[in-house]
């Protein structure tokens, strides 16, 4: 009989890469992790790492070995969560990670009405990006996550079921006493003298406006670089720069101006949960109460922006 929490740590390696980060994850040392990991080596009676120059590796079988471990966890999951669901009483803890935008307007609302609703159940927070809500979902820190991409994401696959919320649409935002001030709408190429606030390199919003810009034929000038949307948007109302930034993440139109992009780009947001967890009633509570919120918001925004498009139709990016 395989121990679980080994078959766990292997898993959370094959997810994070190393030891290290497994250990963090966990809370216990790096030592301990290897040592269990090589424990789960002799019961398998099968060679499951490998060394790559400093670092280690799962080897073919114990990738292999791995995505059959997951299968085994989602399973154990479906049966816990099938007992549990006996109960009448709405209770228990569901953990959810979301971006900042998502988090504030769309989350956040829906737990408040959840408390309301069901006193018993608590709804777990945490602001995560794409990129590490995800990782979370498969690793069972968290139970839903709320992640956004300009296209449609490869995540439909291992044990994850993945529902559309909605779309916002992609602004570029100017100080009142910028040129563009007195536009409704602009193409990118007529932003090439323009300085831009950008977040740091690898954050996805950044990403896709390098590549929008680069597609139009131009690097564009950074002006600063920032961690927070707020920050970002106070460097423009200053006139000291522009930025693009999707309608949730917009907190004020106040000394700015808000242009459409000509073509249209839209931000589609999506709400992923484990495929083992679909019948957790607290799970499909809050999950239900999210679809509410993101409804309610993201057709206010679509109605906002159809108001203020003249005619122009919108299109995927």
């Amino acid at each position: 009989m395989f121990n679980t929490w080994r078959l766990q740590l292997l898993v959370q390696f094959e997810v994070l890469g190393t030891m290290h980060r497994v250990a963090e994850v966990m809370n216990v040392s790096a030592s301990t992790v290897s040592q269990q990991l090589s424990l789960l080596e002799r019961e398998t009676n099968t060679v499951l790492f490998e060394r790559a120059g400093r670092r280690v590796r799962l080897t073919l079988a114990g990738h292999e070995f791995a995505r059959q471990v997951h299968s085994v966890l989602g399973e154990l999951e479906l049966i816990e969560n099938s007992m549990n669901g006996k109960s009448s009483i709405m209770q228990g803890t569901v953990r959810v990670a979301a971006f900042a935008s998502a988090l504030r307007s769309i989350v956040i609302p829906a737990a408040a009405d959840i408390r309301e609703q069901y006193p018993s159940l608590e709804t777990k927070m945490f602001e995560m990006e794409p990129g590490q809500s995800i990782p979370a979902l498969d690793l069972h820190q968290t139970d839903i996550a709320i992640v956004a991409y300009f296209g449609k994401p490869t995540l439909d696959k291992r044990d994850r079921k993945l529902v559309a919320l909605g779309s916002d649409a992609l602004k570029i935002v100017v100080g009142q006493h910028n040129e563009l001030a007195q536009r409704t709408s602009t193409a990118i190429d007529a932003l090439d003298k323009q300085r831009w606030a950008m977040e740091f390199d690898s954050a996805y919003l950044s990403d896709y406006l390098k590549h929008l810009c680069r597609e139009s034929g131009f690097a564009p000038q950074i002006g600063g670089v920032f961690a927070s949307y707020a920050a970002m948007q106070e460097a423009v109302r200053r006139d000291l720069m522009i930025c693009g930034l999707p309608e949730l993440a917009i907190l004020s139109d106040e000394g700015v101006s808000l242009l459409d992009l000509a073509p249209a780009r839209h931000r589609n947001i999506f709400m992923v949960t484990r495929a083992s967890q679909r019948n957790v009633k607290a799970v499909q509570a809050v999950y239900s109460a999210i679809q509410a919120s993101a409804k309610q918001v993201l057709d206010d925004a679509a109605a906002t922006a159809g108001d203020g498009q003249s005619g122009q139709s919108g299109q995927s990016a």
